[in-house]
Formats: C-alpha cells, structure tokens, sequence
C-alpha cells in the first residue's frame, strides 16, 4: 500500500508517461517505477487519486505539471476543431518537467532510434555509470551525471554507436554550466544554445526545451509529426520542418508543444495515420482510465 494521496483531477498517468516524452519507467498492473534524476519512486492512479511512495507532494506537482491550470490550456486548445480526436484520444495528458542533463542526453540517444531502443539505451547507461539507489526492496541506478560520461569506448560498448561521442562531449558542455544557462534564456536563445552541443539539431533542442525547460511553444518536428502535420494542414503536400514549425507557432501559439504532443501520441497509437490497427491497450485506456 502506497502511504501518500494526493487528488490530480484532469490528468492521467498513463498516457502522459507513455505518450513518449520520458524513458525511465516500468508499469506493472497499473503500478509505476519511475527514476526521475537522483530519485526512484511508485506511483499508482485511480480516478482522480494519485497514491505514491518516495517523493514528497512539491516533487510530484513539479513533475507531473499538476500546478498548471490545464483545463485552462485544454479549452485553448479545443478552440481548434482539428485537435478534438487527439485530445478525446488522452485526455490528461501533461508535459513533463525533466532533468535537464537527463532530458538531453535521452534525446541523443534518440538520434535514428525509436522509444524501445532509446528506453534500453538509458537504462544501460544508468547501470553501467549511475549510482546504486533503493526504495525498500527495489533496486535500480540513478542516471549518470555528467562527470560520469566521459568514457566513448565504453558507451559504444553498450551499443550507442555514432551517439556515444555525442554524449561525451555533451557531458563536457554540460560540465562547463551550459545547461544552466538556458533556463534564463529566451526561446531562441536557448534553442540556439542547445544546438551547439554536438549531435543537436533542432528536432532534439525542441525536445529539450519542451520536456525539460516547460517551453511549451516549442514544436518538436520528427518523421510522425511531419506525417500527421503534412496530411491534417497541407494536404499532403512536402513541406519544410521550419514551415510546420512556423504553421503550429501561428495557429497554437505558446500551447503549440501540447498540442504537438496530443498530435504525436495521437498518430501514433490511434492507427489515424498508418495502415496498422489501433494499439489495443490505449484504446482501452482511453476508455477508462
């Protein structure tokens, strides 16, 4: 039994920890193991109640986003007939707050990867270079921090490939106090900060910047994204990144980033846009959860 409560109206844990924004999860019957930075702790929803285990209330609001006015958000979004299915598909989905470093290293790795690769990708590199941490029975490892990546070799070994040397002198920048600085910065700003370390370029600065730094009018733009934009907006037409980019700044202003994720989780599971069929266990959640 988990020993804390906390009410979390409009919000749902499922889809926002499976919506593919963030790595280091396990769910079993509906309990999740989550590792967020320094901190491993169990959380479970039912309804409107959040019960959990080894992180206090403050940490879980700023996490979860549940200090956000999102009915607010939600309303601005449903001004835009075209969002209603993907917002119907998850309703209470949140954006993350992430560590930093965490936040963008996983997103190297996400470099020509996809979400099972890059979960196992973070998960080794934890093991292997992170420090041991504990909740009663269970054992994992904290994400490494950056003085802690400094080994090419090592990472290639754990199959990281081309992105291993990303990451090492990723972790030098970070080392330098680059990460820091963003938060002061404007949009554009830190978007260009970001792009300066090595293996970013602005599909993962946007990630970055959204997952990480609650810029919520950043628009990350990969190969999903573009499908779903190209066929709901420009009639299927081949459009430039920075177009779409420009089209979801415009229309959806600084909810653009939400809107993006309803849309990439949308795409994705729902079937809406490919030839498979609907994934059957978020098709259910979106009937009950």
């Amino acid at each position: 039994m988990l020993s804390c409560v906390h009410h979390a109206p409009h919000f749902s844990l499922f889809h926002t920890l499976k919506s593919g924004q963030f790595f280091r999860f396990a769910e079993q019957d509906g309990l999740y193991t989550i590792l967020r930075g320094q901190r491993l702790f169990l959380v479970r929803q039912e309804g409107e109640t959040l019960s959990y285990e080894g992180a206090d209330l403050w940490f879980l609001r700023e996490f979860f986003a549940l200090d956000q006015d999102f009915p607010l958000m939600e309303r601005a979004l449903r001004r835009d007939r075209r969002l209603w299915e993907a917002l119907d598909y998850a309703p209470g989905l949140r954006i993350l707050r992430q560590d930093p470093w965490e936040c963008t290293a996983a997103f190297i790795t996400s470099i020509a990867s996809n979400i099972p690769r890059i979960t196992g990708n973070v998960a080794d590199m934890a093991r292997e270079y992170g420090l041991p941490i504990r909740l009663g029975p269970l054992r994992s490892h904290t994400f490494p921090r950056p003085d802690r990546l400094d080994d090419e070799d090592g990472l290639r070994k754990l199959k990281l490939g081309f992105r291993a040397a990303y990451l090492v002198q990723a972790a030098r920048l970070a080392r330098s106090g680059i990460l820091e600085e963003i938060a002061s910065l404007s949009y554009d700003e830190a978007k260009e900060t970001l792009m300066v370390m090595p293996g970013i370029a602005e599909k993962v600065a946007d990630c970055v910047l959204l997952f990480a730094y609650g810029r919520l009018n950043a628009f990350p733009v990969d190969t999903w994204i573009r499908k779903v934009m190209t066929r709901m907006f420009f009639k299927g037409r081949k459009v430039p990144d920075r177009a779409i980019r420009a089209f979801a700044s415009e229309r959806w202003g600084d909810l653009a980033g939400l809107a993006q994720q309803y849309l990439y989780h949308w795409s994705r599971r729902s079937g809406a846009f490919t030839s498979r069929r609907p994934d059957p266990d978020f098709a259910a959640a979106a009937r009950v959860r």
